[in-house]
């Protein structure tokens, strides 16, 4: 099942798509390197929307389109037009709202990298749980070449991924990263050759999808230090999969969970 949401000026588009108990969420505007229309920010919301509310979905890959870009960042033609003075702030809330969307998935997302991810790309990464970068990735946070405002919860997340001296380092000089040197910073989680991101990323997925989906839940709160850690964590122990770990366990199989 695939569909892309296109905004109201069709620049680019966000797919969705599922397969089994994995979904994919492509940003798509690869003639401009999958740079971020106000319209695509705008999509992201329903695109997370049809992912969540799909009980067999277990975990989600978020990708750029093409060959060329994760995503080169927002469209910055845009901004005369839509990101100056009072209608920045309507921008930077739809903008917030696909960065929490996004990161208000409770099942594990995947980002896979691959090309230039930078400014709102670097935003859009930094949702994700996982970061996998192919090995001609290029990062960097430039707000200070144009002079916005960088969203403050992208700022923090950064800082809470790569510590806070990696991130003044990237937040203030504006310089790009190759993939190494984001690997090195904590930024991504490995570096694969380009040829090998997709199915380095499948078996990833692969992997994620037989763990116990509450379990993942859990930690997944309690990484994010959510008030609801605690008891997603103690539920558990109440949950069918529990039981069914235990006795898969027992008889040396493996376990078939069903998120109950």
């Amino acid at each position: 099942m695939a569909n892309t949401e296109r905004g109201r000026d069709e620049i680019g588009g966000v797919g969705h798509s599922i397969d089994g108990a994995v979904a994919t969420i492509t940003i798509s505007n690869p003639d401009r390197r999958n740079a971020m229309s106000l319209a695509m920010y705008a999509a992201i919301p329903a695109a997370v929307a049809a992912v969540d509310q799909t009980p067999e979905v277990r975990v989600t890959v978020v990708r750029g389109a093409g060959t060329e870009a994760f995503g080169a960042g927002s469209s910055i033609d845009e901004f005369a037009r839509l990101r100056m003075g009072a209608a920045a702030v309507e921008y930077n809330r739809i903008e917030h709202e696909a960065t929490e969307a996004l990161a208000g998935l409770t099942m594990p997302v995947v980002a896979a990298i691959h090309g230039p991810c930078m400014g709102g790309g670097v935003g859009l990464a930094l949702t994700a749980d996982l970061r996998i970068a192919a090995d001609d990735a290029q990062f960097a946070v430039p707000p200070g070449r144009l002079g916005v405002g960088y969203p403050v919860d992208a700022a923090q997340r950064l800082q809470a991924i790569v510590g806070p001296t990696a991130a003044a380092d990237l937040l203030l000089t504006a310089r790009v990263i190759d993939a190494n040197e984001a690997h090195r910073i904590g930024l991504v989680t490995a570096v694969v050759a380009k040829a090998e991101l997709d199915q380095h990323v499948a078996d990833l997925v692969l992997r994620i999808s037989r763990l116990a989906p509450l379990t993942l839940k859990a930690v997944k709160l309690a990484l994010r230090h959510s008030p609801e850690a605690a008891e997603a964590a103690a539920s558990c122990y109440d949950s069918a999969d529990y039981a069914e770990g235990i006795a898969a366990f027992a008889a040396k199989r493996r376990p078939t969970f069903t998120g109950r």
